[in-house]
């Protein structure tokens, strides 16, 4: 079987800064870019990937909004034959948008929406977070907030050390993943096919339940535990109908 290349212009690649405005509120609607949201030394929005993925970036008000445009075709490599077509796309053929706000910037509000990408946020300090994907991973690393609202339908969802007040995780098919990390209130993680995992997390309060899957806090086949409420009042939920529950 023979494989080409789709169009040339459709593939061509720009590197290219979009916007250097600031910001307090970031919203992006995307399909297929993957994204990242990180700390710098400066407000940046850098694209890199094909030309045709390039998503266009308006400040309005304290808001910056990035909008992925929607395509009629997909790049990679493709074999078609009458009426039988064969497309295969691969990580490369996916574009790149990496969002930098200055270091000690505290952020009001970020709105994810993603068809199929993966969404890396790092380092960041803001009141809420919102990210629904449809197929991708999900990751936040050294992020501070008081509410995080995170959704994915095929995908994972990896937190490590976070700070957060106030948050919910859904899932339908992927692995739910928090370490090192600190609850103030509320964290509730439901899954409905794959597992949940906290390790080494801050709570006062861990219950558990699964229909079919195993419990386990601190090594103990247990639905309900206390932890040490001393300086927290956090509790963390983990509920999922196939799958284990892990607390360690």
């Amino acid at each position: 079987m023979f494989f080409s290349k789709s169009d040339e212009s459709k593939d061509k690649v720009i590197n290219e800064v979009l916007s250097n405005d600031s910001f307090n509120n970031l919203n992006l609607d995307l399909i297929n870019l993957d994204l990242k949201v990180e700390t710098g030394d400066k407000f940046e929005v850098h694209f890199y990937g094909p030309e045709d993925e390039k998503p266009s970036v308006e400040l309005k008000d304290d808001t910056l909004q990035i909008k992925e445009p929607k395509l009629d075709h997909q790049h990679g490599k493709f074999w078609r034959k009458g009426f039988v077509e064969v497309n295969i796309v691969s990580q490369s053929d996916n574009g790149n948008l990496i969002v930098t706000v200055p270091e000690g910037h505290h952020l009001s509000a970020i709105k994810v929406s993603s068809v199929s990408g993966d969404t890396n946020f790092k380092s960041l300090s803001l009141d809420s977070l919102a990210i629904s994907v449809v197929s991708g991973d999900v990751s936040l690393r050294t992020v501070q907030t008081d509410e995080v609202k995170l959704t994915t339908t095929s995908g994972d969802i990896g937190l490590k050390e976070v700070t957060v007040k106030q948050g919910k995780a859904q899932l339908v098919s992927g692995d739910f993943t928090l370490k090192n990390s600190l609850v103030l209130d509320k964290f509730k993680v439901s899954t409905t096919s794959g597992d949940n995992l906290v390790e080494d997390v801050k709570a006062a309060q861990y219950q558990l339940s699964t229909l079919s899957g195993d419990n386990s806090l601190f090594g103990k086949n247990k639905t309900a535990a206390e932890g040490d409420s001393t300086n927290n009042a956090g509790t963390i939920i983990l509920s999922t109908l196939s799958g284990d529950n892990t607390v360690k």
